[in-house]
């Protein structure tokens, strides 16, 4: 099963209420933006080296990969090696992106007892690069749909909008 990673906007467009003083900087409006989505029905799903799904939430585990998505996503663009560590408690993965031409070797290794299986996979570049677009688009349009506004706040609001963070 091939390496994935999605994530679905709320269903009701009824806005989270909040009471947040939202930080400037990337890592903690990333932590407040998924803390927030985590109390609507916004789905975070995660498969690939042998399990689907993963064992990952919104509030937490969204987080650790957005907050890693520019980085990943810069030095694939630039060809160079990448990396997304899953960090929170129980999951404990870090998927290694290796480019090599038009292809990317994924390589998954657990920090648990979990073993992946297989623990490398390999794809096409455009679909990996595609693939995590996505991700930072959706969560784009899920934070806009849960917070308009919060969203729409000057610092925030072309966060992700051109599709390069």
């Amino acid at each position: 099963m091939p390496f994935r990673t999605t994530v679905s906007a709320p269903t009701s467009g009824t806005p989270v209420t909040h009471d947040l003083d939202l930080s400037e900087d990337y890592e903690s409006l990333v932590m407040d933006a998924c803390d927030l989505l985590g109390e609507t029905d916004c789905r975070f799903h995660v498969a690939g080296f042998g399990q689907d799904p993963w064992p990952v939430n919104v509030s937490y585990d969204l987080s650790s990969v957005i907050e890693q998505l520019p980085r990943a996503r810069a030095s694939l663009r630039r060809r160079d090696r990448a990396q997304i560590d899953f960090y929170g408690q129980g999951i404990e993965r870090v998927i290694t992106f290796a480019p090599a031409g038009d292809r990317i070797t994924l390589t998954c290794t657990s920090r648990t007892g979990w073993i992946p299986d297989p623990a490398t996979e390999t794809a096409r570049r455009s679909d990996i690069e595609h693939m995590l677009a996505t991700l930072a688009r959706d969560f784009r349009r899920a934070f806009d749909r849960a917070c308009a506004d919060v969203a729409a706040r000057e610092h925030l609001a072309s966060w992700g909008s051109d599709g390069r963070w």
